[in-house]
């Protein structure tokens, strides 16, 4: 086994070792987050296919499983490290705020920021799991911008 070396140790150590944690809080927030993220997204990209394919009624197999494994990495990493750089910026704000006006703006505000932000990748994402097309989220950010602008990024926000 890795004994007690980790992923979030190992991680922490660099950050330390370059000054990160102390000398750019926001850089290590955004890192830190956007490492969970990716990791996260490892885990959640099965279930995210199946519950794509079961809305779109669409068929999906074992093999299909991993469709969109980097779109939903990416995904991730930018919305949670986004909502982490987002957070430790807004601390001096919140520190101005009551405990539950604090709690809004940390929690909600940020994730709301951080998801607008990174809502073109999730619908990439899920253009990529449907199926067809490229799994390339470059290429398909650039084809639903070429068929709807950017309007079309946007598609489906107000449902979630």
């Amino acid at each position: 086994g890795a004994g007690k070396t980790t992923a979030a140790r190992l991680l922490a150590r660099w950050l330390r070792a370059h000054g990160l944690l102390e000398e750019r809080p926001l850089a290590a927030a955004l890192l830190g987050g956007a490492v969970g993220g990716a990791m996260r997204g490892c885990l959640e990209t099965p279930a995210e296919l199946v519950k794509t394919r079961l809305q779109l009624q669409s068929a999906w197999s074992l093999p299909l499983l991993l469709r969109g494994l980097s779109s939903t990495v990416f995904r991730n990493a930018a919305m949670i490290g986004l909502f982490w750089a987002a957070f430790e910026a807004s601390a001096p704000l919140r520190s101005r705020l009551p405990p539950l006006a604090a709690s809004f703006v940390g929690g909600g505000g940020c994730s709301v920021l951080a998801w607008a932000a990174a809502f073109p990748l999730d619908t990439a994402k899920s253009c990529i799991q449907a199926g067809g097309g490229s799994t390339s989220v470059v290429a398909q950010l650039g084809r639903i911008y070429s068929e709807r602008g950017i309007a079309g990024w946007y598609a489906g926000l107000g449902a979630g």
